[in-house]
């Protein structure tokens, strides 16, 4: 879970970056992908935005990602964890940035 939490950290400061550089958040189609390449039609692009390449998480899924929700930070960035279905308790809980 701490993994997790780490990482969903390292992925929204890679994501704040490119809010600052192109000027949005990429769409939710555009996915997390768009931190490692330039999505066509995207202005200011000055990634990519990690060093490394886009990690699972912990239990060897992608992360979820949503762009324009209804939240303080105004994306959702999360995993599924262990039991890799939404909600949960315990280590099947989802970890991360949650729509409300």
């Amino acid at each position: 879970v701490k993994t997790a939490q780490t990482q969903v950290k390292m992925l929204r400061g890679s994501l704040q970056a490119y809010r600052l550089d192109v000027g949005t958040y990429p769409s939710t189609e555009q996915g997390l992908a768009a931190i490692m390449s330039a999505p066509s039609n995207t202005q200011n692009w000055q990634g990519p935005y990690l060093e490394v390449e886009l990690p699972k998480d912990p239990w060897g899924r992608d992360y979820q990602y949503k762009s324009q929700v209804n939240n303080l930070q105004g994306i959702s960035l999360y995993s599924l964890g262990a039991d890799g279905k939404p909600g949960g308790e315990g280590l099947d809980a989802d970890v991360g940035i949650l729509e409300k």
